[in-house]
């Protein structure tokens, strides 16, 4: 529960685990009568995913998560492989997370 250990983390899974089904069945012919609805839905996950590239508390709770730390944003949201391919998309804000993340982190234990 919140109430015995910090539970931030689990919006970002959640988050991140609707907005790939969702993609999925979007491309999926089974699901063509509820593309409409799918893609509405998809963009509000994202609308709410891309505040959190606002806000380093997301990815220190990452961070500071004694299972994930590091590992994960770099296999979830990946280095310069994945960076590259979002600017070859039309993404020309993509950013190597991990090495954000290491900025954030550098950046917080300087604060305090």
């Amino acid at each position: 529960s919140s109430k015995s250990q910090p539970t931030l983390w689990y919006e970002i899974s959640a988050l991140e685990e609707l907005k790939m089904v969702w993609e999925w069945k979007c491309n999926m012919p089974k699901y063509e009568l509820y593309q409409v609805a799918l893609q509405k839905r998809l963009d509000k996950v994202n609308k709410y995913y891309q505040k959190m590239d606002k806000k380093c508390v997301y990815v220190l709770t990452l961070v500071l998560h004694p299972y994930y730390k590091l590992e994960y944003i770099k296999m979830t949201w990946g280095e310069h492989e994945e960076q590259e391919h979002e600017h070859t998309a039309g993404n020309l804000n993509a950013k190597k997370w991990h090495d954000e993340a290491l900025k954030v982190v550098e950046t917080t234990m300087e604060d305090y």
